[in-house]
């Protein structure tokens, strides 16, 4: 598929305000930095006030350089880190509300796909064993041979024939493609809600990057699962995404619509990236925009823009408080003076 199909397959989708399965209400997560006894607690920033809205079968693509808080914050959204402040609303419930209620219900609609896939699977067990292990948790089949032959034909479906082999085998006796097709084979067993995909081909060859993607695109669309995609490859993430999102130091400073951002930065952080990018071709000879310097401490950062220092635009304005989110349209904002 290409980018001009996917661009006009998010074009021709009608909107789904209306169908909201995911609420991300000024979550922000913070780790506390040991000191001494008698200083002050410091704290690292990781994810600072972060919100959006997804509808059904919607993907957004989150995008920032290394240590921006990317991951943490698919962690955070499916709880493996509980959020400082703020709240996750799932189909108009809190998050917290819903663990409280019921934990193994929460687990099963919001799943996630790590970057390793032979870190995501035990070793002494087989494929089958590990593919099965959670429909008998979540009571998915009445019975072992359904659930067998359930898992059998998802592998095939998948392009992973025989299945009756591929279920036999352990997971060092298969490839880093195979084994994170698996990966989100199981994921989507569960028919969850909500998936958060943190880097999920970084760590794959070239050649089974782009099947992977489309998989999670087919299986994404098909059972009208929401999605975070979490990448550093901005290509990747313009493929997948109906919607970018752009991280710096723990918070959103852009997020619109995927051509919107791609074509039309607002914030200067997201224009140096685009601008860097030699696998997006924009029809122009711009030059690519350096950014000097390295991100600031997301200790304690500051009052001002956390980019301001490395920002050709900065004024002492931009030091001295934290600009709010600018409206470009309906869906597109970004947090800048200029």
């Amino acid at each position: 598929m290409k980018i001009e199909e996917r661009a006009k397959l998010q074009t021709d989708n009608p909107k789904r305000e209306e169908q909201n399965v995911l609420e991300v209400n000024n979550i922000s997560k913070w780790f506390e930095q040991r000191s001494s006894f008698l200083r002050p607690k410091n704290w690292v920033k990781s994810v600072d006030k972060v919100s959006f809205k997804l509808a059904k079968g919607e993907v957004l693509g989150v995008i920032g350089e290394s240590g921006c808080g990317k991951s943490t914050l698919g962690k955070v959204l499916i709880h493996l880190e509980t959020p400082t402040h703020g709240d996750i609303l799932i189909n108009g419930s809190s998050s917290a509300e819903l663990i409280k209620k019921d934990k193994k219900s929460f687990k099963r609609n919001l799943q996630m796909i790590f970057q390793n896939p032979f870190d995501t699977f035990p070793p002494g067990h087989t494929i089958g064993r590990l593919m099965m292990r959670p429909l008998e948790i979540h009571k998915i089949g009445s019975s072992q041979k359904e659930r067998f032959e359930l898992c059998k034909t998802t592998l095939e479906n998948a392009g992973l024939k025989p299945g009756e082999e591929f279920m036999a085998r352990y997971p060092h006796e298969l490839s880093g493609g195979q084994l994170q097709r698996i990966s989100i084979l199981r994921a989507m067993l569960l028919n969850p809600t909500f998936l958060v995909a943190d880097e999920p081909v970084s760590m794959l060859d070239l050649s089974v990057r782009a099947d992977i993607i489309n998989m999670l695109i087919k299986l994404t669309k098909e059972n009208d699962t929401a999605m975070v995609f979490i990448s550093h490859d901005i290509a990747a993430a313009r493929y997948i995404s109906d919607k970018i999102a752009v991280m710096y130091l723990g918070r959103i400073v852009e997020m619109g619509g995927t051509e919107d951002i791609i074509h039309n930065p607002q914030h200067p952080y997201t224009q140096a990236l685009i601008s860097n990018c030699a696998s997006i071709d924009l029809n122009e000879n711009a030059e690519p925009i350096r950014i000097e310097g390295e991100p600031p401490t997301p200790v304690n950062p500051g009052p001002g823009c956390y980019f301001a220092d490395r920002c050709s635009l900065a004024t002492s304005k931009c030091r001295e408080s934290y600009p709010d989110y600018v409206q470009r349209g309906n869906d597109h904002i970004y947090s800048c003076f200029y």
